[in-house]
């Protein structure tokens, strides 16, 4: 076969062209991401009922729903989280569970229980999770003339529709002013003195805002549609509406009611550089390009703002992850071109050929554009995974090429012609060639394929790492035994021409690689003489470098330069719009002092936030414009607000889970409310003394203040009133009730909303003084018929498992968040005492880095079950493959010092990239047992086929290996936009492959030569006493 491809070099071109082509042609088409677009098994539900306090919504909507979908099969957490007005539900299934199909059956359950929830809530929704549901885009709208609210209804207007109409726009929301609204105060003296009820103002405005259909009139030749028309379509409309007739004389709305054009009740406030303003976010569809929708709302955005905004109206991005996809796109291009010039740089230097080096560099870009086409066949995208993948592949790409190219060079110093060389070192390769490779595919073949949410994220760069190496192994067997064939020359023929300075370097080069072997050699002689004595001392380095491995720090995943973070912002609950509106204005301020940051947009409340709560969104200058990190930056802002008062202040990333990005999150578990609460404040002080513990927060059990109405049965069953009907008019009265139908302006439908007057609801006495109309049409103070008295209710309620939860956050600072953690589980939480029936558990991140860790380690455990099943099948061996990975524990060491010296953290990037070192060591011990086996076929003894082994098989390891490192340089040394998240990758395996190759050149051959020896002492013993009956395998 090999033949085939050198005697046939058209047939041999054509063929790898075939790959080239599809790959050329499947790259325009590939999607660009940050990261790979997943389903993972969660389904959400989600039920809104409006100015519901959160007790109230966890007793009558939350618990019957948890209590009816936790009868569906295959649930592995039941987690929900309730706000004022808003419950949500969120089930997360096993690994490989469709989402849709559980979304319906969780749909049919809560369709079943229905029934059993308040009738005015508004419709639950169930909905599977969606990875792309977080914004792509958001933009800022202001202006020095216009109002908040104007600004909202030229949004509304000008600006929503069109963009929801870009192709791949999932939805766009506006944040930052209330809605345009119909709003009805009512004057309850006036409804007093005229003796009308609120709801009979309601059934009134209802009633007049009507359009109804008539059916249709007919005679013999024309039929006509009859319609009776009561819509409203002014604000004078609604100001005369008959509400009442008294004595023959109309009481209109207005008589009664101030009726205004205006906006909903601000329940959210934004600030873009100090100036109010309006938030725009767009998110994007499942499976679309985020560069291609975000430059088409860009461009859409564009064509509005020259052509239907007023000039005053100010936009501002304020997040744009298309800038980050493209840079880091652009940064992994850079990171693959330079690590492949130095990996070529090196092959020329050991090789001294420029022809040799660029026969074998051929093997990156093929491999490399060949990858493009499985790619686009497999449905992946151009993401961080699949991108960082090809980064750090570059390295060993190359690899077989090189050791081939190098064989062939020596096959034709002994004289050979170009055509049998290459043939003849090829088949003698051959074997060698392949098994590296398929250890290689036996260690990403687990990583992509491993369980959990990081086996979602890790198929991409698994299995695209696998099929670059699929195609760089295809090279090496057919475009480089070809190209050697018919265009390789002996170095005295091919280095005519050649700069002096360039001889000088390699003729210097060669000398001090010549000497090195020389040393290596004399001492392989020495070693071959004592090989227990060098084993043991490998060993017991070894062994100290595992002593080691407490002292590195780790983590889930490394913080990396996003140049976007926010400041967290928390105020006592009870804490007002206004008041927080005047607090943040400080920290503000010093956010913009930063000479780094580009855009400071702050926003408070919001649908799903009370309004004591908000934050304030930080986009950095790029990289390149600013001086320091992002987490230099972070770092100095959590200084500045470590004493700001009663607020609580947090500098967090935008990385991390979906609920919270702070990366130490425990969960506490009890029956008593009080005791619990009383546990997380103390487990929460606790932690604030750990030195580099920061943003700490205690989440569910703020008390908020809250009026509490208790209604007095027998008085209000005297006047025929029940909880209900009075219930009904606190709620139109302090709430607001909206009607039934809607005003409508264009194609805009806003809400008419009844309520009292900003002056009747703002204190106790308020409340005690609402008028309540009775049955017999008379009016009641309401404190005359309840006990109207002030208390408090916790703002949100955290339950997990079906029962409640309160969580406690910290981020860590200084050290790793798996040591705070630590501390947290062995000495905090015992040292607390809780009684029996409390508990903990770890949730969010925290939990999630215990399973990824068990991940990546069952990923490990598989890659050595296969490495060796590849190794016995390659060599036809039992033992053989055992001889080889010993070279696998002295990756420890290098990997271990790397991350220490590196200040780097033991997290899943850099745990994967241990995995990855299973395969790359094996493949310097296979050279060296594949040539001492050919050495000892061809008569030599052991001992001299392993000298000889180690002599020849120098070159090509020591080449192969520097090209490996200086490859994945660029990556260790961290260059680039979002560098730091592959950097840790980078380091474990420049530091693993630097001492297990040192180590495997000197170890593996004495292990070697141990094993032979003590298999011919069995043979040997058997052969003189052959009354023993043993198994007897020459390869056992």
């Amino acid at each position: 076969m090999i033949k085939t491809f050198i005697n046939r070099p058209v047939f041999t071109t054509m063929f790898i062209l075939v790959f080239v082509v599809f790959g050329l042609w499947s790259y325009p088409k590939l999607g660009v991401d940050l990261y790979p677009d997943v389903d993972l098994p969660l389904v959400a539900v989600t039920v809104t009922y409006e100015g519901t306090a959160p007790e109230e919504m966890e007793t009558l909507v939350t618990k019957p729903i948890e209590n009816r979908i936790s009868q569906v099969s295959g649930i592995k957490t039941i987690t929900s989280t309730i706000r004022e007005g808003y419950s949500q539900t969120v089930l997360e299934f096993e690994i490989g569970t469709d989402p849709r199909q559980m979304a319906s059956e969780v749909r049919e359950k809560v369709a079943g229980v229905r029934k059993r929830l308040p009738d005015d809530i508004d419709e639950p929704v169930v909905a599977r999770f969606d990875s792309a549901s977080s914004p792509v885009a958001t933009y800022s709208f202001s202006s020095d003339t216009r109002s908040t609210g104007e600004i909202r209804r030229l949004l509304n207007d000008s600006v929503v529709d069109r963009l929801q109409m870009v192709e791949g726009v999932a939805d766009v929301n506006v944040h930052g002013a209330s809605d345009r609204a119909v709003k009805v105060h009512v004057n309850s003296e006036k409804l007093k003195a005229y003796g009308i009820s609120f709801q009979t103002i309601l059934a009134k405005v209802n009633n007049a805002n009507l359009n109804t259909p008539g059916g249709k009139i007919r005679d013999d030749h024309n039929t006509i549609t009859v319609r009776t028309m009561g819509k409203l379509n002014t604000i004078d409309d609604f100001k005369n509406i008959v509400v009442a007739n008294i004595n023959g004389k109309p009481v209109y709305l207005t008589d009664v009611a101030d009726v205004e054009d205006a906006w909903e009740d601000e329940e959210t406030y934004s600030r873009t550089n100090g100036v109010p303003s309006v938030l725009m976010s767009v998110r994007k569809q499942s499976r679309t390009n985020t560069v291609n929708v975000i430059d088409s709302v860009n461009e859409e955005l564009s064509a509005i703002e020259k052509s239907d905004l007023p000039p005053d109206i100010k936009v501002n991005i304020i997040n744009d992850q298309s800038l980050f996809i493209r840079e880091n796109v652009g940064d992994v291009w850079n990171t693959i071109i330079f690590g492949g010039f130095l990996a070529l740089l090196i092959t020329y230097l050991f090789l001294g050929d420029l022809r040799a080096t660029i026969i074998g560099g051929l093997a990156i870009p093929v491999s490399v554009i060949s990858t493009f086409f499985l790619m686009r066949t497999l449905d992946f995208t151009m993401n961080n995974m699949s991108l960082m993948g090809l980064s750090l592949a570059v390295g060993f790409l190359i690899d077989d090429a090189i050791v081939l190219v190098e064989n062939i060079f020596r096959h034709m110093e002994l004289g050979k012609r170009p055509k049998i060389a290459s043939a003849d070192a090829t088949k003698e390769l051959m074997l060698a060639i392949l098994a590296t490779s398929m250890s290689l595919l036996a260690v990403f073949v687990p990583i992509g394929s491993m369980g959990e949410t990081i086996g979602q994220y890790f198929k991409q760069f698994g299995l695209t790492v696998a099929c670059a190496v699929v195609f760089s192994t295809i090279c090496a067997y057919t475009l480089t035994p070809m190209l050697s064939a018919y265009w390789l020359k002996l170095p005295d023929v091919s280095t005519k021409g050649r700069p002096r300075i360039v001889s000088m370097i390699l003729r210097k080069f060669n000398f001090g690689f010549e000497r090195i072997r020389l040393v290596y050699n004399r001492f392989m002689m020495y070693a071959v003489e004592r090989p227990w004595k060098i084993v043991l001392i490998a060993v017991a380095t070894l062994g100290f470098n595992l002593l080691l491995i407490p002292f590195v720090g780790t983590e889930l995943q490394p913080v990396y330069d996003s140049g976007e973070f926010r400041v967290n912002l928390k105020a006592p609950p009870g804490v007002g719009l206004l008041q927080m509106e005047e607090w943040s204005k400080p920290l503000e301020e010093t956010i913009l002092e930063e000479p780094e940051v580009r855009v400071s947009s702050m926003w408070l409340g919001g649908t799903r936030t009370p309004v004591n709560e908000g934050g304030i969104n930080i986009k950095l200058k790029p990289l390149d414009e600013r001086d320091r990190s992002m987490t230099e930056i972070m770092a100095d802002l959590r200084k500045k607000f470590s004493d700001i008062g009663t607020m609580q202040v947090g500098v967090v990333t935008n990385q991390g889970g979906r609920n919270d990005p702070r990366p130490v999150q425990i969960g506490l578990h009890g029956s008593d409310l009080k005791k619990l609460t009383g546990y997380a404040n103390d487990l929460a002080e606790r932690i604030r003394q750990v030195p580099g513990a920061t943003d700490v927060e205690v989440v569910g059990i703020s008390p908020e203040p809250e009026i509490v109405v208790r209604l007095n049965q027998l008085k209000a069953s005297q006047l025929g009133l029940d909880n209900t009907e009075v219930g009904k008019v606190v709620q139109y009265a302090f709430q607001g009730k909206s009607t039934s139908h809607s005003y409508t302006i264009g194609n805009d439908d806003y809400d008419i909303i009844l309520q009292m007057g900003k002056d009747d609801r703002r204190t106790l006495s308020d409340v005690q003084n609402l008028r309540v109309s009775t049955t017999n049409g008379t009016f009641v103070r309401l404190g005359d018929i309840a006990d109207v008295t002030l208390s408090s209710g916790p703002t949100r309620i955290g339950r997990e498992g079906r029962q409640r939860q309160i969580a406690v956050y910290a981020n860590a600072a200084g050290i790793s968040s798996g040591e705070l953690l630590s501390e947290i589980q062995n000495k905090i939480i015992p040292d607390m005492n809780m009684e029996i029936g409390y508990n903990y558990k770890l949730i969010g991140d925290s939990d999630m880095m215990g399973r990824v860790f068990k991940e990546i380690a069952k990923a490990v455990i598989l890659a050595i079950i296969l490495i060796y099943m590849v190794l016995g099948a390659e060599f036809e061996s039992f033992r053989q493959p055992l001889v080889i990975m010993m070279s696998l524990p002295f990756a420890v060491i290098g990997a271990v010092l790397a991350l220490l010296l590196a200040n780097q953290t033991a997290n899943m990037m850099s745990l994967i990239g241990f995995t990855m070192l299973l395969g790359l060591v094996t493949k310097n011990a296979i050279l060296l047992v594949d040539y001492a086996n050919q050495a000892r076929d061809r008569g030599k003894d052991v001992k001299s086929a392993i000298l000889e082994a180690c002599s020849l098989r120098l070159r090509p390891i020591c080449m192969t290996t520097l090209s490996t490192i200086l490859g994945m340089l660029p990556v260790a040394l961290g260059l680039g936009a979002g560098a730091e998240l592959r950097q840790s990758m980078g380091v474990v395996l420049i530091g693993g492959l630097t001492t297990s190759t040192l180590l495997i050149l000197v170890v593996v051959p004495l292990i070697y030569l141990l094993t032979e020896r003590h298999t011919k002492r069995n043979l040997s013993d058997e052969s003189t006493n052959p009354q023993t009956h043993k198994l007897k395998m020459d390869d056992f």
